[in-house]
């Protein structure tokens, strides 16, 4: 090792001993060579790397929750937003992670590891008490991001020529169907500020899936699905009710955040609609939301690339139980106009097939009442 290598590294580099390491993470191989110093020094580095990545995301993801809060209530927790589940919290924080390793597969080992802390933390190290410890959601991720970084930051610890980290592990870790050793964290090169592009694109991943996950949650747990009084058109000017959602309904202010549905009376010769829409301690969701949440107005017809969701998966989807639509069917993915059916034909603008599907509350199907 040159005089210049051992003044850029920590001083127990100059060394270069081996240390063995206990079966577990790392391990692989019991007849593989043990993991020298430096290749401890380039695994703890990736966890500090990690961490300040951890850290970064957390305060855009903590920034965004407040987003979200002050869409749906001036700022404040919606009374319904109650009954705290450990569970939600795993799901996000490993969901995130997971879409994050698919972007740069040189972060998956650093990445495996946190969600290994995670999924320790919520089995072992977990408050007895947790409704009244994390009465609130934000104050659940903010506990879970200190509990990440402390965990990080201890393994990372160069004392004792990184005791920690060589007798931190009782096994490999496991992600997105991968598994990794305590060599393929020091192998591997997770990315810093340095590298932009890496970085910010893991970043953006992980930001990008909990908007998401927030969403989906904060509807199912807080918001109330309800409908609007009917009421009839002729088919005179819009025969085709999907041009007349989109040229009316869609386009008033008021009814951004609605879900459009309808039926064709054919003797009365009339189109029937109702709007159904989400209400959080009974205030609606606002044009705002509408434009983070949803991408399209009627089906497959988008009209903002940046949204979310399509309209109909949230209104489908984001509920405990199986909504009803009260006989009001999915407006078609066409313009198909109703002139020159005949009384065989049912739909009439409408697609009735599309009415039905089953029930997975999104990314969070444990919320669904059983």
């Amino acid at each position: 090792m040159t005089a210049t290598s051992a003044a850029v590294l920590p001083a127990f580099l100059a060394s270069c001993s081996d240390h063995k390491i206990p079966p577990g993470v790392g391990a692989g191989d019991p007849e593989e060579a043990p993991l020298t110093n430096f290749e401890l020094y380039s695994a703890a580095q990736n966890l500090l790397h990690m961490n300040a990545w951890v850290e970064d995301v957390y305060l855009y993801t903590g920034n965004y929750e407040q987003y979200v809060l002050a869409i749906l209530k001036s700022g404040e927790k919606p009374t319904e937003w109650k009954d705290f589940i450990i569970d939600i919290l795993t799901e996000i924080a490993t969901g995130i992670l997971e879409v994050a390793a698919g972007e740069i597969p040189g972060a998956g080992p650093a990445i495996a590891i946190v969600s290994d802390i995670i999924k320790k933390w919520t089995t072992g190290d977990k408050p007895a008490n947790l409704d009244a410890e994390f009465a609130e959601f934000k104050l659940g991720h903010l506990q879970m991001q200190i509990a990440i970084s402390n965990t990080l930051l201890k393994l990372a610890d160069e004392t004792d020529d990184y005791k920690n980290l060589r007798e931190g592990f009782g096994k490999d870790v496991e992600l997105n169907g991968k598994t990794y050793s305590l060599r393929d964290l020091a192998t591997s090169q997770f990315p810093t500020v340095k590298q932009g592009d890496e970085y910010t694109a893991l970043r953006t991943a992980a930001y990008d899936r909990f908007r998401k996950y927030i969403w989906n949650v904060m509807i199912m747990k807080a918001g109330k699905m309800t409908y609007s009084a009917l009421w009839s058109r002729s088919n005179e000017s819009y025969d085709s009710p999907t041009q007349y959602a989109r040229d009316v309904h869609y386009s008033d202010g008021r009814y951004k955040s609605t879900y459009l549905r309808g039926w064709y009376d054919w003797f009365g010769n009339l189109f029937y609609y109702r709007y159904f829409y989400f209400e959080f301690d009974g205030r609606e969701l606002s044009s705002e939301a509408a434009k983070e949440l949803f991408k399209d107005d009627t089906p497959e017809h988008i009209i903002n690339p940046d949204g979310l969701f399509t309209r109909d998966y949230v209104f489908k989807q984001f509920h405990k139980e199986q909504p009803d639509w009260f006989g009001y069917h999915e407006l078609r993915k066409d313009l198909l106009k109703t002139k020159g059916f005949t009384s065989g034909d049912k739909s009439f603008g409408f697609d009735p097939a599309a009415d039905h599907a089953d029930l997975t509350g999104g990314d969070f199907p444990l919320l669904i009442k059983r």
